[in-house]
């Protein structure tokens, strides 16, 4: 349970986003009433693949992978999970949810633990507010089927920028700099490709001066360059 400074935070950060920004204010603290804060350090384990779900999660701080186990014993990372997203999400509206993933901290994480026979209630009673919410999820399935098309289609060189890319804010300019805070093997296994893979094509793109390399720091030394080698 949250004490009363928690439950401001936690009524800020979940009114940030689309599964709760359209609900009232009352069905806001009824949610809040069975939410968990949860704190987990590096590689801890927040849920495994074919568990019972009860909750989905809003990630405050850190980071999440979400990772399956190949039929070999390798891992496959199906998507890592930032500070303002929420996992698990769909998983509340199966007929007999259970996690079809693992879930573990990448690095340590602070997670809000959402009560999904709640959220349901509410958006059973609340149906403009679910009305809202279906169509914000049926743009990011759109979105999510892009990344998909992407994955399949780039080859490796083009997966990497775009992961590279995808670490800039908005309106970076030139001499911009990102660290990477996410290990390069779960980077790697999230890109489909072998870590070695990974750190030769950053390596190309250095030598030709699209990037500066300095341990985890990258520095973007032309956005547009990096940009064409997509085209």
């Amino acid at each position: 349970m949250l004490d009363s400074a928690q439950r401001d935070i936690a009524l800020a950060t979940l009114k940030r986003h689309y599964l709760f920004a359209p609900l009232s204010e009352p069905e806001m603290a009824a949610l809040l009433a069975r939410v968990d804060l949860i704190e987990l350090d590096t590689e801890a384990t927040l849920f495994h693949q074919q568990q019972p779900a009860e909750r989905f999660f809003l990630v405050a701080d850190g980071q999440i992978k979400l990772f399956h186990t190949t039929a070999d014993g390798h891992e496959k990372v199906v998507e890592l999970i930032n500070p303002g997203q929420v996992l698990a999400e769909a998983v509340m509206f199966m007929r007999r949810p259970c996690y079809p993933v693992n879930a573990q901290a990448v690095r340590p994480a602070r997670l809000y633990g959402i009560r999904g026979d709640i959220y349901t209630q509410l958006l059973r009673q609340n149906s403009d507010a679910c009305m809202n919410i279906l169509g914000d999820l049926s743009m990011r399935l759109h979105a999510r089927l892009n990344d998909v098309v992407q994955l399949t289609q780039q080859n490796a060189t083009h997966r990497v920028v775009r992961y590279l890319l995808g670490l800039l804010p908005r309106h970076a300019e030139d001499g911009a700099v990102v660290y990477l805070e996410t290990p390069k093997h779960v980077i790697a296994s999230r890109l489909s490709v072998k870590p070695e893979t990974l750190s030769r094509i950053m390596a190309r793109l250095a030598q030709d001066g699209v990037i500066i390399l300095k341990g985890r720091e990258i520095r973007f030394v032309s956005i547009d360059r990096l940009q064409r080698v997509m085209d």
